[in-house]
């Protein structure tokens, strides 16, 4: 799915593209969603912003930390990334299943390419532009290898 205005599956929402504070920047067709299951324990809340990385055992989402940032070209693509745009977000719970704990993912929106506001952009509850620059290089590298690309925005 591409260039929603509205979040996907909900007749009646809030205007999802803006052009004042949006994460998401240049033209509805450029950037593309999809929904993702995300485990957790105690379905906390996830920011809209926060990157994302696959976990490729179970194709679950989790956020990324510092150490997931390739710090070499030769390390590219890396995990693949997506990008939380869900500003409702929560990670997935556990429940008691025949006297067994289970996990409950929960689904969340997320975008998987697209033209992003770097300034809106965290690593865990690190802001983008609070990381050092080696690691501003290797995320940027390493989101552009999924289709992201990183763009000031001013406002006037």
């Amino acid at each position: 799915m591409y260039g929603n205005q509205t979040l996907p599956g909900v007749s009646v929402s809030e205007d999802y593209r803006v052009t004042n504070g949006s994460i998401w920047q240049g033209q509805p067709e450029a950037t593309w969603f999809k929904t993702v299951s995300v485990n957790g324990t105690d379905g906390a809340e996830i920011p809209a912003g926060i990157i994302m990385k696959e976990v490729i055992a179970d194709g679950s989402y989790t956020p990324i930390t510092t150490s997931d940032i390739v710090s070499a070209v030769a390390d590219l693509p890396g995990a693949r990334l997506a990008i939380v745009a869900d500003k409702t977000a929560k990670e997935g719970t556990t429940a008691e299943v025949d006297g067994e704990t289970e996990n409950v993912p929960s689904t969340v929106l997320v975008g998987i390419s697209g033209i992003v506001n770097k300034d809106l952009l965290y690593v865990g509850e690190t802001k983008f532009t609070e990381l050092t620059d080696a690691q501003k290089i290797g995320l940027n590298l390493q989101l552009e290898a999924w289709n992201f690309q990183l763009v000031n925005v001013t406002q006037a």
